[in-house]
């Protein structure tokens, strides 16, 4: 989700904030606004994926304010680079903006304040330390990114709770992720893409300064789903003991597990980038394979659009280094099988998968080829970003 809210440089100074007093009063406030967006499609392999899965080129524009989601306040952190310079080792004069500030939701108050372009508000009589912040129009980049849920600090950790990590240079934000219940999945929190701007047109065109950030929220999770495609007709075509499973014996699915998001804050690093841990299940029959699969595919509508449902779909966590997988299906009592080769099975946070297994006429009913399809979190359009082997 993504969310801009208003943020600008502190108008009173002390001995902490002595870097801001050259700045006028002013300035243009720092805003943001909040809303859940969803990105298209993802490049094969494990780490071009990871580098290109949020293609700027190939952004969509469907999205849902993280406020109908019933989510109320995020943390918030924003750096700016002094010294910034693209493409070389030089960074230096990184500065704090937003320490961990809290934004908050409030209902028919946009607009109402210069730090709340669009409902959310940082500036809270709870947290009288998170001063007005104004864009420093002398800074070579900003880089800000959120997090919903609460911090965890000692204890049980929850599933509403995050644990962070700041080694130099990076921050780190680490989710556990349970697919496998829902409750979980639902408490889990969104964490933000990294919004990077130097303020330079026509690179940064959306991310100007002295315009609203706009935070782009997601959970850890992914989606998958197997459907069968027929390329002649699909009657006296009967398909039984169905299996999508890991080729590896014994390999599970991930249903649980961990994600850390690293946020660079120096270097010439503007995407964060992920690292996941699958958790070892005490039940060794729990998670082996996939089993149901969704409506049939239309030969007649390749531009059909199959809409979410439970059957079929399947919640994953992500996972970028797993192996190959293996269908396992018998078409009119004939055991036939299908092996989805290892860089088709990288499964990234808030991504669609769907792979399609095409149904043949030749000599008998066979499994042709096959077809992968990544498409955005909110629908399936089986005919989008396809690859064949």
């Amino acid at each position: 989700m993504a969310m801009l809210m208003g943020m600008a440089w502190s108008c009173c100074s002390s001995d902490d904030d002595s870097e801001e007093q050259d700045v006028p009063v002013t300035g243009t406030p720092i805003a943001f606004s909040a809303k859940e967006g969803e990105e298209t499609a993802v490049n094969n392999g494990g780490a071009g994926a990871r580098e290109s899965n949020w293609a700027e080129s190939e952004r969509i524009t469907r999205s849902t304010p993280l406020s109908d989601n019933n989510v109320t306040s995020f943390t918030v952190w924003g750096y700016k680079n002094m010294d910034y310079n693209e493409g070389t080792s030089v960074y230096g004069g990184l500065q704090t903006v937003f320490p961990e500030f809290l934004v908050e939701w409030h209902d028919g108050s946009a607009a109402t304040t210069t730090t709340n372009s669009s409902g959310w508000e940082y500036i809270l009589t709870s947290k009288p330390d998170q001063t007005i912040k104004y864009w420093d129009f002398s800074a070579k980049a900003y880089r800000f990114y959120a997090v919903t849920g609460t911090k965890w600090e000692s204890g049980e950790w929850l599933a509403g709770q995050y644990k962070i990590n700041e080694p130099s240079g990076a921050y780190e934000i680490t989710l556990s992720a349970d697919a496998s219940s829902t409750a979980t999945m639902t408490a889990t929190p969104y964490f933000s893409k990294l919004w990077f701007s130097t303020g330079v047109l026509p690179t940064y065109a959306d991310k100007q300064f002295g315009k609203p950030v706009q935070l782009e929220f997601l959970k850890p999770y992914s989606r998958v789903r197997f459907i069968f495609k027929y390329v002649y007709p699909r009657e006296g075509i009967n398909l039984a003991d169905i299996s999508f499973k890991p080729t590896t014996d014994g390999a599970k699915i991930a249903r649980k597990g961990t994600v850390t998001v690293h946020y660079p804050k120096e270097g010439t690093e503007t995407r964060e980038w992920y690292t996941m841990t699958v958790n070892s299940d005490p039940d060794p029959d729990v998670n082996k394979a996939l089993n149901e699969f969704t409506e049939d595919y239309d030969p007649e509508d390749d531009g059909k659009t199959y809409t979410y449902t439970d059957k079929g779909w399947y919640m994953v966590i992500p996972n970028d280094t797993q192996g190959s997988y293996t269908l396992s299906v018998k078409v009119n009592g004939q055991a036939k099988t299908a092996v989805v080769p290892q860089q088709y099975m990288t499964w990234l946070p808030g991504y669609s998968y769907t792979y399609i297994f095409k149904i043949t006429e030749e000599g008998g009913v066979e499994i042709g080829w096959v077809e992968y399809a990544v498409t955005p979190w909110s629908d399936m359009e089986a005919d989008r970003m396809v690859y064949n082997w």
